[in-house]
């Protein structure tokens, strides 16, 4: 029997897309059905939905989320704030499954498929870009950002060991030295009930940190923040960390606990207190409560900033799969 696949809405496909989420080899915390509706409310312009399941013998087996912009189909969210995307679907037979997507879009008025925040070693790399080329379309792999992570060990000190003997003694050394500066603590107040104001301490945090922060910070993703921040905390899935320093919030960093890792998602810290290393020893700390909390990764997310290859970070390499079709 062939894959059916058949357009549906955030409501109809949500508790399918939940269980998918969870079991698709390559799901992530941005595939979940939480995260591309709130993106969905609070980003689209005048895109088009085109989400679609995919059934086999009366079962949804995968989810599609796409959508369309003029003559262009995109994943459902832009990489400023999805860093990574991908179909939902079985490990096995992929062909079927891309070969059925193509067929159920060809009547679909487009030009150029752009699918971006592929992960290296995605079956859609291959298995979708094989089909779109037996269609006469030009296919391009185009090399996206990094997304530099950590396979976790079983033990800090096995993690410490990993790390390079320069990388070690600074990082020993800076623990030290913020340690001797007074009383030391890491929160986590994803499940504050004053979740709003611990929200607006790490956004200012974070603004003040890095020009470049306070630039991308607009209304329209601060709004984003918090709405998404309140869903993923009903759902268990965020950490809002913090560093105190004698009682005072020094640094902040949001971040996802999906699937057994931790996804950084960005952060902050007070600029008054950069000398004693507080942003990268806040992370640093969240790494150790990872690897104690038994998770197998921990993800930086986009972005070769050189702190995460001293803490032990390995790029991930991202693609963008461009699909184009002359009719």
């Amino acid at each position: 029997m062939s894959v059916q696949v058949l357009p549906e809405t955030f409501e109809s496909l949500d508790q399918s897309w939940r269980r998918l989420s969870r079991e698709s080899p390559m799901a992530s915390v941005f595939s979940t059905p939480s995260w591309q509706r709130v993106w969905w409310d609070a980003c689209r312009s005048s895109e088009e939905l085109l989400l679609f399941s995919f059934q086999d013998e009366g079962a949804t087996t995968g989810v599609a989320p796409l959508m369309r912009s003029g003559d262009t189909i995109t994943f459902i969210g832009t990489s400023d704030l999805c860093d990574y995307h991908d179909f939902l679907l079985p490990d096995e037979d992929q062909t079927r499954y891309h070969t059925a997507l193509i067929e159920a879009i060809e009547p679909i008025a487009w030009q150029t498929m752009r699918l971006e925040g592929l992960v290296d070693g995605s079956p859609t790399l291959r298995t979708l870009a094989e089909v779109a080329r037996s269609k006469g379309y030009q296919v391009e792999q185009l090399p996206d950002e990094v997304s530099p992570g950590i396979e976790l060990p079983a033990s800090w000190n096995e993690h410490l060991d990993s790390l390079g003997g320069k990388d070690r003694h600074e990082l020993r050394r800076k623990l030290r030295r913020l340690g001797a500066a007074g009383d030391i603590a890491i929160k986590d107040e994803a499940g504050s009930p004053d979740l709003e104001q611990q929200l607006a301490v790490f956004l200012r945090l974070m603004r003040s940190s890095r020009d470049d922060k306070d630039r991308f910070m607009t209304p329209l993703r601060e709004a984003f923040f918090h709405k998404l921040s309140g869903v993923m905390a009903a759902e268990g899935l965020l950490r809002l960390f913090f560093l105190e320093l004698d009682s005072v919030q020094v640094a902040s960093a949001l971040c996802f606990d999906f699937n057994g890792g931790y996804y950084l998602y960005n952060a902050g810290y007070d600029t008054r207190y950069a000398s004693l290393s507080v942003g990268l020893l806040l992370k640093t700390l969240m790494l150790q409560q990872a690897i104690e909390e038994g998770r197998i990764r921990f993800s930086f997310l986009r972005g070769n900033e050189q702190y995460k290859y001293d803490m032990g970070a390995r790029d991930v390499q991202l693609y963008t799969l461009v699909i184009r079709r002359f009719q």
